[in-house]
């Protein structure tokens, strides 16, 4: 019997041969396999250890969370090989283990930068995971960071009008994870490029959270603070399976049933998205408070009334603040209005003003619970308006605060800029003091001052286990 193919057979497996090795997948691979530290500007790889410093800072912070513990105990339940490091306790556990606490911490205060898409230091947490697990050093870390956020911010770029073009399919940026994560992944696993494509899409084939995990009008829990980190793990996984041979959708983005058609109706812009030019890493701002980036604009509205009046809650009236459609229809429903966690307070745009009123800053404290059922800020938030303002950007992050005073003053300030984006780059120095802000209840400043030392330095580091030591107090 002949088990040669027929000539028509093979014309067809070439042909498909033809489509993988130019899908889109593959060209993200390509570039994740082809990026070297040597290639990176000197601005690029201080950008990614601030991004870093900012990330393991956010997750230290976040330690207070009631859902650590849990997450902690389902890693331990799990089990797996001790091969990765857990923030705060110290605990070894497996990369995926590791992943899913970390993300959960990172992403706890909302505080954490806005880049790669958006958020995309939800990501670092795998790759510092999978970094221990390879014995990766922390050049090729700093490497796989960069590719992370270059190619999240292209697919986000690649739709037509970037996030709110995301926000009218009905779809989160977290969608993104399977394209941008899985090739960061992938370079530090040291798969080849057939392999790295095939796992793009065995993790972007199911890398599409709903948004109920972030609706405007439902309380948040606490699987918002895993809504990336659950694909970061999935990222693992596929690059796991791929090494060993694992098949997936090579035309994930561009086939039938895909990103393109499937997720984004058609409304991709595939050139857009494999344009390798320039730096979006350089892009990424930093958070000065830990609520919702469109909510911040009016809360430093009212913290710059505050502070320059003097005022005291006693002294209020009445509040009156005004946002952008976006801001205002996700912050504003009532089962955000009065916050009873973490999660739906830093999107709550009544108990910010709030608790700005009170505390004249909105950090890490508007987490602890005591606060939520406060007397003082529980008032206050009776006191508080939320207004749409058409003039102002429908996506954007400003805002108005208009403070009446018992006495009788109105007094009214708008902030249209933010120190970490737009209204200027914030230094190394800003970035040590936020990270100080959310360390210091939990360390000494001397092992603070070892951690900066070790960030800084990171692209002299042999591995990245004993940067990971100096994350456990």
């Amino acid at each position: 019997m002949n088990n040669t193919p027929t000539f028509a057979a093979e014309l067809t497996w070439n042909h498909l041969d033809q489509q993988y090795q130019s899908s889109v997948a593959s060209q993200l691979a390509r570039y994740a396999l082809g990026l070297r530290f040597d290639m990176l500007p000197d601005e690029v790889v201080h950008q990614a250890k601030r991004i870093l410093l900012d990330t393991i800072g956010c997750a230290i912070g976040g330690c207070v969370a009631p859902g650590r513990t849990i997450c902690e105990d389902v890693a331990e339940e799990l089990g797996g090989r001790e091969e990765a490091t857990i923030i705060g306790s110290g605990k070894r556990t497996s990369a995926i283990g590791a992943t899913m606490v970390n993300a959960f911490l990172v992403r706890f205060l909302d505080y954490n930068d806005i880049g790669g898409g958006n958020h995309n230091s939800d990501s670092i947490s795998s790759l510092l995971a999978v970094a221990e697990r390879e014995g990766a050093n922390g050049r090729d870390f700093l490497t796989s960071l960069v590719i992370s956020y270059e190619i999240g911010a292209r697919v986000i770029a690649s739709v037509p009008g970037g996030p709110a073009a995301w926000d009218k399919l009905g779809l989160t940026t977290d969608a993104r994870g399977g394209l941008s994560v899985t090739p960061a992944i992938g370079k530090l696993m040291k798969l080849d490029e057939v392999q790295l494509a095939n796992a793009i899409g065995v993790c972007a084939s199911r890398s599409a959270p709903l948004g109920i995990l972030d609706a405007d009008r439902e309380e948040n829990t606490m699987a918002k603070n895993l809504r990336f980190g659950f694909i970061t793990c999935d990222a693992i996984l596929a690059c796991m399976l791929a090494r060993k041979g694992f098949t997936g959708p090579m035309r994930i983005v561009e086939g039938d049933g895909g990103v393109r058609n499937h997720l984004l109706r058609g409304e991709m812009d595939l050139q857009a998205l494999v344009d390798f030019s320039g730096w979006r890493v350089l892009d990424t701002g930093f958070k000065t408070l830990c609520a919702n980036r469109t909510t911040h604009g009016h809360i430093l509205a009212t913290i710059g009334l505050v502070v320059e009046h003097d005022l005291k809650p006693e002294d209020i009236a009445s509040v009156r603040i005004s946002g952008g459609a976006r801001e205002h229809r996700h912050t504003s429903a009532l089962p955000k209005k009065y916050p009873r966690n973490a999660e739906t307070a830093d999107h709550s745009a009544y108990y910010a003003n709030a608790f700005a009123i009170k505390e004249r800053h909105f950090g890490p404290a508007s987490a602890d619970p005591k606060h939520f059922t406060d007397p003082v800020i529980l008032a206050l938030i009776d006191k508080i308006t939320f207004v749409h303002d058409p003039e102002l950007p429908a996506r954007g992050h400003n805002g108005i605060s208009e403070i009446t005073t018992c006495d009788g003053r109105k007094l009214k300030k708008r902030v249209d800029t933010l120190y970490g984006y737009d209204g200027g780059r914030m230094t190394d120095e800003d970035l040590e003091k936020k990270f100080r802000e959310m360390a210091i209840k939990h360390m000494s400043e001397a092992k603070i001052q070892k951690l900066f030392d070790a960030i800084w330095t990171v692209d002299r580091a042999d591995d990245l286990t004993s940067l990971m030591k100096l994350t456990t107090f």
